[in-house]
């Protein structure tokens, strides 16, 4: 009786003071949930970030801090990792009878290629797709992306047995391609790796200016700052020209091309297909992975040209239906198969 009468009393002594006390936790929550759910929509390539997710964040910060400091992002898929992705109800409306809203399988290997990957234990050759969404396929069924039907056609073909790994990741750029290579594909020691990248680095470029940006969601080195960061990519204002854009464009797949010239690895560049109309910067930069490709005399595949810029291809201006990735992989291994028309093994010996 007398607790309830002290704590009575401590309301009725600073009433004013307590409804301050309530409405300002009130508001804070509502700040939280409205900063988590709106503003963290608008700037991440997350959806929501729970409390849990954020608890988290706050532990992995201070661990960073005390133990690791600045590092480099190895931005891929999480190994071994089995889940379900669905494109929202916004971007679906937006494409209205193209996209189907449904969960799409996003497994990935050991080593964060999404699965099927590893088909052969013991395979005779191994091809590597790095890229950013365009390579990723998500939005289909496991078995209808292109890099996998690649592997299978050149099976056919060949009668060799092929293992062909998907590393496609949403917005990645090339540097977190060329960062995959070094740090992931060399020692898998895979006899061909196919690059195709243009939008992400073209958006990443006219907002930042230098693949070397910071405080970001994306950037390559990073502390534990970056964790926290609601920005995908900090607000900039580059003064760069386009001449800049290219030639920045330019030195990341001829960085490419070079590291695997080094290490006995035969490079190929891809084209983006697309349904894009009035962006010549984009179309040039399709032009530059041709003129590389040439200067360099390797193989270019280019799908550019080659696909077919319609619905029925592609459901958005980049990204392939199954439809479209079936017809890019049917291109994709024709343009491949003298790669693997001698057994890797007999032209180690010959070399």
């Amino acid at each position: 009786m007398q607790d309830l009468q002290h704590k009575s009393n401590i309301f009725e002594k600073h009433p004013t003071l307590s409804i301050l006390v309530i409405l300002a936790v009130l508001l804070a929550l509502l700040y939280g949930l409205f900063s988590i759910k709106c503003i963290n929509n608008r700037y991440t390539e997350f959806e929501a970030k729970n409390l849990k997710t954020m608890i988290k964040q706050y532990y992995v910060a201070n661990m960073i801090d005390q133990n690791i400091g600045r590092f480099i992002k190895l931005r891929e898929h999480a190994p071994l990792q089995q889940r379900k992705e669905r494109p929202t109800r916004h971007y679906v409306q937006k494409i209205p009878g193209v996209l189907e809203r449904k969960y799409y399988a996003l497994n990935t290997d050991a080593d964060g290629f999404i699965a099927p990957s590893h088909i052969h234990e013991m395979p005779d050759a191994k091809i590597v797709f790095l890229g950013g969404s365009t390579t990723e396929c998500l939005y289909m069924e496991e078995t209808e992306r292109f890099p996998y039907l690649v592997g299978r056609s050149l099976e056919k073909a060949t009668g060799l047995k092929i293992n062909s790994y998907n590393g496609g990741v949403s917005a990645n750029e090339s540097m977190h391609s060329i960062n995959i290579l070094l740090n992931k594909v060399l020692a898998m020691k895979p006899q061909a790796v196919v690059l195709m990248h243009n939008i992400n680095d073209l958006v990443m470029l006219r907002l930042q200016g230098t693949y070397w940006y910071q405080t970001s969601l994306k950037s390559h080195l990073q502390s534990s700052k970056n964790v926290f960061t609601r920005f995908e990519y900090p607000p900039n204002d580059p003064a760069v020209s386009n001449a800049e854009i290219e030639e920045a464009f330019k030195r990341n797949l001829e960085t490419f091309i070079a590291i695997c010239n080094i290490n006995n690895i035969v490079p190929v560049l891809m084209t983006q297909a697309n349904r894009v109309e009035d962006d010549v910067l984009y179309h040039r930069f399709n032009d530059i992975i041709r003129e590389i490709g040439l200067a360099h005399k390797i193989t270019v595949i280019d799908l550019a040209q080659q696909i077919p810029r319609n619905l029925e291809m592609m459901y958005d201006s980049y990204h392939y239906t199954a439809k479209g990735s079936a017809f890019a992989a049917r291109i994709i291994s024709r343009e491949l198969e003298y790669i693997f028309a001698v057994k890797p093994q007999d032209n180690e010996k010959s070399g």
